[in-house]
């Protein structure tokens, strides 16, 4: 029997969000959904949309932007698929309908604001509190790691019977090397947007701690420093001049700088997944990072997880890396081996196998 999902595609209108985790997370469900399971997949959008063929697209009107955009939307949303009539809704962000009538899923990522002390997340907790009162409506929810289904349970309410956890599954464009270059210097690579728990502190400190044992290597940091994060981002930078942002890549620059990498560090504080660490194992890169939220669910054997927030292991633990070959190999093939878990073919079916169970 053939399931009609219409998917909350609206993210899509920002030209860089494919770029970003919940980009990517919507352009990878209108890539492998359609057809599994006998999902017929259609695609809330309110400007042009590059989907794939089969796709249907359902055009849906939105006036207001900046802070705007995000009340507007989840006001409006509910109206919008009772229009659409699908066999299942699903929102995939952090933009729940304040309605529906129609079954519901929603995907949870994580809940970071309400667990962050930073002052950045005052109008995102405030969001969160309508948030919780929404999302408790859902008939499930797609929690993308354990972590993110405890905590939603924890800090939001849910009911632990609606919830299935999925992860995700990591872009076919990341392959290991068939030989790992040699860069001079050579160097460790960030991924990650700016953010007040991503941990750019900390990443700082580890290669200037490195400069002072000897090594020669730069931190390259791959991911959006917009205008406002640059007020926490250059003063990091007054203390160091090695490294090297990047900005936001194309993925096929991204293997690239994955491949050649001596290692990925993942200092962040905070995450509901962690897509870095998944595409360093499909390149087989040696990953070192704080044991800490969904990390260590995401990582499991395939790195080097270090206490949380200690800077010097963390330092000593790459010191390690570079220095010990057998070592390097061996976090190699650990990570390329769990990278096969993260497929986003089995990702799909289990997607499918969601919004069957509401219809059955």
């Amino acid at each position: 029997m053939a399931v009609s999902v219409l998917l909350d595609a609206t993210s899509l209108r920002d030209p860089g969000s494919g770029l970003r985790g919940f980009g990517r997370y919507v352009r990878a469900l209108l890539d492998s959904v359609p057809g599994v399971g006998g999902v017929e997949l259609a695609a809330l959008t309110s400007g042009e949309l590059d989907a794939p063929a089969g796709v249907r697209r359902v055009g849906v009107r939105r006036r207001m932007n900046g802070r705007w955009a995000y009340p507007e939307h989840v006001l409006r949303l509910g109206a919008d698929i009772a229009r659409a009539r699908p066999d299942v809704f699903h929102s995939p962000i952090n933009e729940p309908p304040t309605f529906c009538l129609r079954p519901w899923v929603q995907t949870l990522h994580d809940v970071i604001p309400l667990i962050s002390s930073s002052p950045v997340h005052t109008i995102e907790r405030s969001r969160w509190r309508w948030r919780a009162i929404s999302i408790r409506r859902a008939d499930r929810v797609i929690a993308i790691t354990r972590h993110a289904a405890d905590t939603g349970i924890r800090l939001l309410g849910l009911r632990p019977g609606r919830i299935r956890v999925i992860h995700h599954g990591v872009n076919p464009t990341f392959h290991a090397p068939k030989e790992r270059g040699q860069p001079d210097p050579p160097y460790v690579l960030y991924v990650g947007g700016y953010g007040p728990d991503k941990g750019y502190p900390e990443a700082v400190e580890t290669i200037e701690r490195l400069a002072r044992m000897g090594f020669p290597h730069r931190l390259k940091i791959v991911g959006l420093v917009n205008e406002w994060a640059r007020q926490f981002v250059d003063p990091l930078l007054a203390y160091t001049n090695r490294v090297d942002l990047l900005g936001a890549v194309p993925d096929e620059e991204l293997e690239t700088l994955y491949q050649q990498a001596t290692a990925l560090v993942v200092t962040s504080r905070m995450e509901g997944f962690g897509r870095p660490p998944i595409e360093a194992m499909a390149t087989a890169t040696p990953i070192v990072s704080f044991d800490n939220t969904a990390l260590p669910e995401v990582i499991g054997d395939a790195g080097i997880l270090i206490p949380d927030g200690d800077v010097a292991a963390f330092a000593d633990a790459v010191r390690g890396v570079i220095l010990d070959d057998s070592l390097r190999a061996e976090l190699a093939e650990r990570a390329h081996a769990r990278a096969k878990i993260f497929d986003w073919g089995r990702c799909a079916a289990e997607h499918a196998e969601v919004y069957r169970e509401l219809v059955r």
